[in-house]
């Protein structure tokens, strides 16, 4: 029976009685067993526009008879079923469904990513997924996630980009650097694995991926635009300083 991890998050209207409600949901669906719900935690909004309440985020973990599919279908049911409407990224919403595992699948399609790609470098997405399911491994870290938090909270505090085209990728530091001091610098892939806050892949071939496989957190960016791609880097760094 599958093991499955989403987040959880909420910051409009009554958040707490939205995730209660939510939850409620979740633990009356249909081949849904075993339950865990993390505490909830208040975290600063990320990303979005300014002027923001702030979120209410939590995790739940639970084993599961339905296929990856039926489960992403429910949690968009609960979200609906909440008011949820998606108008803008990064924006407030009333409810947040995130399915970040699904045992040790890797789902890639047009509406489902799994594991879900920004979940590693998010502290207010592991801080309480680690409270309930520390022991499940990232099939692409594979690490577990207290193993990943560890590394993460260890780690020299820089972002290393792997890129294949030298040009383009000093740009986008370059513009990165306007907007945060964290330390960024241009990845080796041919050189050992040094360890870092956030490994990004920007552009990158599947066979440099392959070559430069992380073992702590990491962004994938398909975007060739410099700009697009910095403001994703921006906002990873505000969400691994965030608390």
């Amino acid at each position: 029976m599958p093991d499955s991890l989403i987040a959880l998050g909420a910051n409009l209207g009554d958040r707490r009685q939205t995730l209660d409600s939510a939850i409620a949901m979740l633990r009356e669906t249909p081949g849904v067993v075993d339950l865990q719900v993390s505490p909830y935690h208040g975290t600063t909004p990320i990303g979005g526009p300014d002027g923001q309440p702030e979120f209410l985020n939590a995790a739940a973990r639970f084993f599961t008879h339905q296929s990856v599919e039926e489960v992403h279908a429910r949690l968009i049911e609960i979200e609906q079923n909440h008011g949820r409407v998606r108008i803008e990224r990064w924006g407030a919403r009333r409810l947040d469904l995130d399915l970040l595992l699904f045992d040790q699948q890797r789902i890639d399609t047009a509406s489902l990513e799994v594991p879900h790609p920004r979940m590693t470098f998010r502290r207010f997405v592991m801080e309480p997924a680690v409270e309930v399911a520390a022991d499940m491994r990232h099939p692409i870290c594979q690490r577990t996630l207290g193993e990943l938090l560890e590394h993460w909270n260890a780690a020299d505090p820089v972002v290393r980009i792997v890129a294949s085209d030298d040009a383009a990728v000093e740009a986008l530091i370059e513009q990165v650097r306007q907007t945060t001091d964290f330390p960024i610098l241009r990845d080796d892939p041919t050189t050992a694995s040094q360890e870092s806050s956030l490994l990004v892949f920007w552009q990158t071939p599947e066979s440099i991926c392959s070559l430069r496989r992380p073992h702590g957190p990491y962004l994938p960016i398909p975007s060739a635009d410099v700009e697009a791609a910095a403001t994703e880097i921006t906002a990873a760094i505000a969400a691994m300083r965030s608390t």
